[in-house]
């Protein structure tokens, strides 16, 4: 007798059947979207550019771009009714580590959009909103006794308006979320975010293209905990699937010498490493970068503000023990995350001294 053919069985409903990812084209927001996609979610990318969108996000029958600016709730109300949840990986960030930043614009991005999502959010029914925090919000640490998610900001955080504009944020929340428990907002800090996708570039992107042509001789003796955007990116959506609502989870891969970061960007694309200069050296350094970026017309590889936020970073010694062990985030080698970002470069056509 033979057993009749019983078919597949019913497809498995994710846990997080249709998600909103605000900053969807950059790096986090970009991987957010490729991890959410992997896993059968449907998601709905917030952009303010569907051409720049359709480039560098996949065309996939599971993914919707919608036009809209975290800045303009009206544009992205609409597509917040039936969402499990928002993965909020918009800021202004990179702008803010450029000449002239708008700090008026960096305070609007980074807080009060934050709690107007927040409210459209509530309106609409959506459960959990997941904010991308920082690991510059926390102090202290050192390697015997690495700091966690309950440090304090440090003293002087209000002299970096970014670092500022995240404390004010996460204490934005936390008022919000007194008046309005219904919203589940977990809080993500990630560490220094390299990776494939990162078009901006950020501030990692961009040495990661000066190494890669041959054109920065050297760096500080500085280091920062450094990330795979990819795993952040694991973390935000296992927090919005489970993390606790204020809850914050340090996300921030390992600590190491900038030198040792560069030099396996040279590894992964067959160039010559940086030297190392004394640390008292590199703000003078970033000037004359400055500088000459100013008069080719051009982004500058390294600006001051962002050499003191290196040399802020080279003092913290953090634990992510709470994302691994509530979240299941794991971090992969560096040597694949500098192999990838150098394949995704070299397919744009992005690592020769002319592009």
């Amino acid at each position: 007798m033979t057993t009749p053919a019983t078919g597949p069985g019913p497809v498995q409903r994710p846990a997080l059947a249709r998600v909103l990812v605000t900053g969807a084209t950059g790096l986090l927001g970009s991987a957010v979207v490729g991890v959410l996609l992997a896993e059968g979610s449907e998601v709905t990318a917030l952009v303010r550019d569907p051409d720049k969108a359709r480039r560098l996000l996949p065309a996939h029958e599971r993914l919707t771009l919608h036009t809209g600016d975290v800045n303009d709730p009206g544009s992205y109300r609409p597509a917040l009714p039936g969402a499990d949840a928002v993965i909020h990986t918009a800021a202004y960030f990179r702008e803010y580590y450029q000449p002239e930043a708008d700090l008026g614009l960096l305070h609007r991005t980074n807080v009060e959009a934050v709690t107007a999502l927040l409210g459209e959010a509530v309106a609409a029914g959506v459960p959990a909103v997941v904010q991308t925090s920082s690991i510059n919000t926390v102090s202290g640490g050192t390697d015997q006794e690495p700091a966690d998610e309950s440090a304090p900001p440090p003293g002087d955080w209000e002299r970096n308006a970014y670092r500022a504009s995240k404390i004010r944020a996460e204490r934005a929340i936390r008022e919000f979320c007194r008046e309005h428990p219904s919203v589940r907002v977990p809080l993500v800090l990630p560490g220094w975010m390299w990776g494939p996708g990162d078009a901006g570039p950020t501030s990692a992107g961009r040495l990661f293209l000066t190494v890669a042509r041959g054109e920065l001789r050297a760096v500080p003796r500085a280091g920062n905990h450094v990330v795979d955007a990819r795993d952040v990116a694991f973390a935000c959506v296992r927090a919005a699937e489970k993390g606790e609502s204020l809850r914050r989870y340090i996300v921030a891969g390992r600590f190491q010498r900038l030198a040792g970061t560069l030099a396996g960007v040279a590894e992964a694309t067959g160039t010559r490493a940086p030297r190392e200069i004394p640390a008292a050296a590199a703000l003078t350094f970033a000037t004359i970068l400055q500088t000459a970026a100013r008069l080719r017309g051009k982004p500058p590889v390294a600006t001051r503000e962002g050499v003191r936020t290196l040399l802020d970073g080279n003092r913290m010694r953090l634990t992510s023990a709470r994302a691994e062990a509530e979240l299941g985030v794991a971090f992969r080698p560096l040597t694949d995350t500098f192999a990838d970002e150098a394949a995704w470069y070299a397919d744009a056509g992005l690592l020769t001294a002319d592009a």
